[in-house]
C-alpha cells in the first residue's frame, strides 16, 4: 500500500492513475511523464524519465497498472521514481483496493442523518428530503459520491460525510441565533453540494464528468433540487426560491465562483459551515499524515504550513 511507503525503498503494486502529462524537459530535449498515482491508502506523485511510446497509447485507454518503482523524498513529500509500467487484465483489478473510503461507516452516517432528518418538521422540506433520500438513483448517490477531486473527502461516501458535517455544524450554530430558520438551514446544508452527484464520476478513479465542466456542481444542484421540488403539490414558491439562493451562493463570493453572494441568514451559516469542514478537513489529514513533525510541508490549497501539536 501506498501508506507504507518509505524513502529509499523499493514499491511494487496495483495503482490507479488519476492524471498524467507529459512535461517537457528545461535544459534538454525530451520530455518525462508525471503521474498521480493511488490506492485506497492514499495517493503519490509519480514520475518516469524513460519511456518508450506504447506507455502514452495505455495511458490513453487504460488507468489502472502494475508499477514498479522507487520511492525517494522530494521537498518534504514522498515521490515515486516509476521503472516499468504495465497494463493488468480488467478481471484482476480490484477496486475496492483502489477507491479510498470515507472513515466513518455508512452505519454511523445513516444515524447522523437520521437524527438530522428528526429536527425537520416543515412538511414540504421533510418531504423533499424524505422522497430525495429515499429515491433509488438520487439517494444512493448521495450515499456513495466524492466530495471533491482532491481538496476535502476526496473518498467514496465524502459527499455523505460532508453534508452530514456541515448540517451538525449548522445546527450548532442554530441553537445561538432563534432568528434562523432550522429547517430550512438544515435542509439547505444536507443539498448544498449535492450537485456534485453529476459532477463527478467515480467508478475508477474520481474525475469531473463532461456536465462538470460545462456547468459546475451549483448549476447541476440547482436542476437537481428544483426538479424534484416540483414533484411535491404546492410546494411554496417564496420557501423554494430561498433553498435554490442557499445552493447558488454557498461558495460565498464572486471570485470562487459563486453566482450570488449569501443574503440570508440560512445561507450565510451555510457557506461558512462549508468552508470550516473543509479546512479542518486538511488539518485532520494533516495530523495523519505526519503524526511525528511539528509542521505539515506547505499545503498548496491552504496557501500555508500547518502547525500540527
Amino acid at each position: 500500500m501506498l501508506k507504507d511507503c518509505k524513502n529509499g525503498e523499493r514499491f511494487e503494486g496495483i495503482l490507479l492513475v488519476n492524471e498524467w502529462k507529459e512535461v517537457p524537459f528545461r535544459q534538454k530535449p525530451g520530455a518525462y511523464l508525471s503521474l498521480q498515482c493511488q490506492d485506497r491508502s492514499g495517493t503519490i506523485q509519480g514520475k518516469m524519465w524513460d519511456y518508450k511510446p506504447q506507455v502514452l497509447i495505455w495511458l490513453k485507454e487504460q488507468d489502472i497498472f502494475h508499477i514498479k518503482g522507487v520511492a525517494s523524498e522530494y521537498r518534504g513529500a514522498l515521490d515515486l521514481t516509476i521503472e516499468t509500467i504495465g497494463m493488468i487484465p480488467k478481471e484482476e483489478v480490484d477496486l475496492a483496493a483502489l477507491l479510498p473510503s470515507s472513515p466513518v461507516t455508512a452505519e454511523e452516517l445513516e444515524n447522523r442523518l437520521r437524527i438530522i432528518l428528526a429536527k425537520i418538521v416543515q412538511p414540504e422540506l421533510k418531504a423533499l428530503l424524505e422522497k430525495f433520500l429515499a429515491d433509488p438513483e438520487w439517494g444512493t448517490a448521495f450515499r456513495q459520491a466524492p466530495a471533491a477531486m482532491k481538496i476535502h473527502q476526496a473518498y467514496l461516501r465524502g459527499l455523505w460525510e460532508h453534508s452530514v458535517r456541515v448540517a451538525e455544524i449548522v445546527d450548532g450554530v442554530a441553537e445561538h441565533y432563534p432568528a434562523i430558520n432550522r429547517d430550512l438551514v438544515l435542509t439547505g446544508a444536507l443539498l448544498h453540494d449535492i450537485g456534485k452527484i453529476g459532477e463527478y464520476s467515480y467508478e475508477r478513479g474520481i474525475k469531473v464528468t463532461t456536465e462538470g465542466r460545462l456547468l459546475g456542481h451549483i448549476i447541476l444542484g440547482i436542476e437537481i433540487v428544483t426538479g424534484e421540488i416540483a414533484k411535491i403539490p404546492d410546494f411554496p414558491r417564496e420557501l423554494r426560491s430561498k433553498l435554490v439562493h442557499i445552493i447558488t451562493s454557498h461558495h460565498g463570493k464572486y471570485e470562487w465562483q459563486s453566482p450570488k453572494r449569501p443574503k440570508l441568514m440560512e445561507a450565510l451559516v451555510i457557506h461558512y459551515a462549508d468552508v470550516m469542514d473543509a479546512d479542518l478537513f486538511q488539518f485532520e489529514r494533516a495530523k495523519e499524515n505526519y503524526p511525528d513533525d511539528e509542521w505539515s510541508p506547505y499545503i498548496q490549497s491552504m496557501e500555508r504550513c500547518l502547525y500540527l501539536k
